[in-house]
This record gives C-alpha cells, structure tokens and sequence, in this order.
C-alpha cells in the first residue's frame, strides 16, 4: 500500500496551476463540519463530518474524502443515507478550470469548476441540474452548498456544511 500512496499523494502543488487557478489548494488540510438538511422542516438535521483534502498526481490534482457522519459518530449511531465518498478535481490547464469527479457507493457525478467572483461553483455537466459551492472561504473555514433545479432558474438548497480547519 505504501507505493500507492507514495504514487498517489503530492506534497504541493504542481509549478504549473498558475497560482490564480489554485482555487483549491487552500482546502488542504482536515476538516471538522457541520452538515444541515432539511430546513426549517420538522426533518432538519445537523450532524457532525469530516472532509479531507490532499494534493495527489503529482501536484495537478486535489482528491478529497467526505464522511459523514464523522468516523467517531459512526462508532456510536449508524445513518441510512451516510456519506463514504471521494472527489477527485484535476487541472485542466487548456480551459483554466477544474474537471470533476465524485464517488459513493451508488453515485458518480461529473463536474466542472468555475470561479465567479470569491465563489468556487462547480456545475454537473450532464444534465447542470446540480451545483456545489463553495464560498466565504477563509483560512480555517469555509461554507459549501449543494443545489439543485428542476427548470434551470430556480436554485433550491439541498443541504450545506460548515466547516472548520483542524488544528
């Protein structure tokens, strides 16, 4: 396994990301957050995840591992819908954007990152019914949503966490 991770695992960044398209190497690192659903509904819910981020293929691409509810909730209370999943974003220096990947067990999803303004906004290619964003990032925080629409004008929230550098 060692020459998996050796393989796989970058320490930084690639020279050739331009530091303007870097929008996600300031996630590095680990994560607590706090996913919410369902709300203002009598089904709204906060649990406790994690999310880490790594550089990986030699600095052009950042992979990431979302569990939710966190490894240490699972040990106590065990979800239907809980999250095991990972995203793979590399580089894609013709277009200056980011081509997407997400996984867990069931799903694949495609997407494509833009930058529009200080917000990260990633869109599903197939059928653009779905987005993720990520916005008020700061050093030890950030604010991620995902979006849907039926008609391709009207955004409703889905669920969205808050989250919190580890130390």
């Amino acid at each position: 396994m060692n020459d998996f991770e050796t393989a796989l695992v970058s320490p930084e960044k690639n020279s050739l990301i331009p530091e303007e398209d870097n929008w996600f190497g300031p996630l590095v690192g680990t994560w607590d957050i706090e996913w919410v659903d369902g709300h203002g509904t009598e089904h709204e819910r906060h649990v406790k995840g994690e999310w880490i981020f790594s550089w990986i293929l030699e600095g052009m691409a950042i992979q990431d591992v979302f569990i939710c509810p966190s490894r240490e909730a699972r040990k106590i209370k065990t979800w239907a819908d809980a999250a095991y999943g990972t995203t793979v974003r590399i580089y894609n220096p013709r277009q200056r954007t980011w081509d997407i990947f997400y996984g867990v067990a069931g799903e694949a999803t495609r997407l494509e990152a833009r930058k529009e303004g200080s917000r990260i906004v990633l869109t599903e290619i197939t059928g653009q019914k779905m987005k993720w964003v990520f916005s008020e990032l700061t050093e030890n925080t950030f604010h991620w949503r995902n979006m849907a629409t039926e008609d391709g004008e009207h955004w409703f929230l889905q669920g969205e966490a808050f989250a919190t550098r580890r130390p």
